[in-house]
């Protein structure tokens, strides 16, 4: 017997909010659900398994179009392989221009930073305005 699980019963058991499953049965990446007599949502362990997978692209940093991709190739008969290849490559570019670009945001601070110890070394006991935050004000970031 597959026995059909109320939302609350799904939520406890894949970790996910109970808003989070109705938020993707709102989005089509979970298939609508049967309704009992009462109009509660009913799942199947076919639907636990769809939450699961979503689950763990988001993980993965899959956006939802993304996942809906993916859902669409894992329930075909003979899910092609090159086109979730594809997708990888995408998402691995993606994840290398961000990480390029939260470096070049580390090296901004750490000047910004340097600025600022620069600024405190030679203050000679007079108050004197924080470059940074002139800096920020005009735009500039910590650059100097």
């Amino acid at each position: 017997m597959n026995p059909l699980l109320q939302i609350g019963e799904v939520a406890a058991e894949t970790g996910l909010t109970i808003d989070a499953i109705r938020f993707y049965e709102r989005e089509h990446l979970l298939r609508a659900t049967a309704r009992s007599s009462g109009g509660f949502r009913l799942f199947s362990k076919s639907d636990i398994d769809d939450l699961a997978f979503i689950r763990n692209a988001q993980k993965l940093g899959f956006s939802l179009e993304e996942i809906r991709e993916l859902l669409t190739l894992r329930g075909t008969l003979r899910p092609d392989c090159k086109q979730v290849e594809q997708l990888l490559e995408h998402k691995i570019s993606t994840v290398r221009a961000k990480i390029a670009a939260l470096r070049k945001l580390e090296r901004e601070l750490e000047r910004a930073k340097a600025n600022c110890e620069s600024n405190l070394s030679n203050q000679t006991g007079n108050k004197i305005q924080c470059p940074v935050l002139t800096d920020i004000s005009q735009g500039r970031g910590g650059k100097r």
